[in-house]
């Protein structure tokens, strides 16, 4: 988990221009490579996912939930990955599929400026009221940008993140992606594929939180996410509306609390006390 994969990483011949010397220099540079895949529902063609290799049965999972075409990894009756053709096809229960149909009409899978605009009694189940402490959010977020981050640190090309336990004091899951918002898709699909909840989790994420970040967060049920890069003003709004607790502007030493920073508190007894 914490080594580069040998089948995510492509070395590729450069020309490097160095000021000082007047000069280019031929190198090579480790590149991520991108591969697409097709994913498949119910026999018809749903979308093509451009990812990393590797975790497509995650990846698959969590586009499928995000879309409201699943609920839980129950409803999926078939899941196979042809990862030489780059195929995935999926066969979802009856219920399922019923429930896909309507998905337009659950606020849950509306886009942000319809979440924006709905009353407050129709946002879907906010978050549970949990509590994480600054100095394991800050400990964890160093671990994952300088140490699990492996393929990022020889191709600066991708995002990744964790799923991290506070009552456990224990990350979960860590996963990679040449795309942001196939990072937090790979997570939550893990989630579903090991029915482990998240909604008392934090996720903490190499990359920026834009609005569409904040959408799939609020989806997932989690309470809070701790970003390397800025948020943005949408994702700030989003955030309050949600109840999600954003924290970013991730540095050495210290980071900053955006919205909802009651759930973030400075020692151990303080998270574990009983809310409420």
């Amino acid at each position: 988990m914490m080594q580069a994969r040998d089948d995510e990483l492509l070395a590729y011949p450069v020309q490097r221009y160095v000021a000082e010397a007047q000069s280019f220099v031929e190198t090579q540079k480790f590149t991520s490579k991108e591969v697409y895949l097709d994913i498949t529902l119910n026999g018809e063609f749903l979308t093509t996912a451009y990812c990393s290799p590797g975790d497509h049965a995650d990846l698959v999972v969590g586009i499928l939930a995000q879309m409201g075409k699943i609920r839980t990894a129950a409803d999926i009756t078939r899941l196979t990955i042809d990862e030489a053709a780059l195929k995935a096809e999926v066969v979802t229960t009856a219920a399922a599929q019923a429930f896909a149909a309507e998905a337009a009409q659950n606020p849950r899978y509306y886009r942000a400026r319809q979440i924006l605009d709905c009353a407050p009694e129709q946002i879907f189940e906010r978050p549970k009221d949990v509590r994480f402490v600054a100095g394991d959010i800050l400990a964890t977020a160093d671990y994952l940008l300088g140490t699990l981050a492996a393929t990022h640190a020889k191709t600066n090309g991708v995002h990744s993140g964790v799923i991290y336990d506070q009552q456990r004091r224990k990350i979960l899951v860590f996963r990679e992606d040449i795309g942001r918002h196939n990072v937090f898709d790979k997570l939550y699909g893990w989630s579903l594929r090991h029915q482990v909840d998240i909604t008392d989790k934090i996720i903490v994420f190499s990359g920026r939180c834009s609005s569409e970040m904040m959408l799939k967060l609020g989806r997932m049920g989690i309470a809070a996410v701790a970003a390397k890069s800025v948020p943005t003003t949408l994702s700030l709004a989003l955030a309050e509306k949600l109840g999600i607790t954003l924290c970013a502007r991730m540095a050495p030493g210290s980071f900053c609390v955006y919205t909802h920073p009651e759930r973030i508190v400075l020692s151990l007894a303080e998270a574990q006390k009983k809310v409420g």
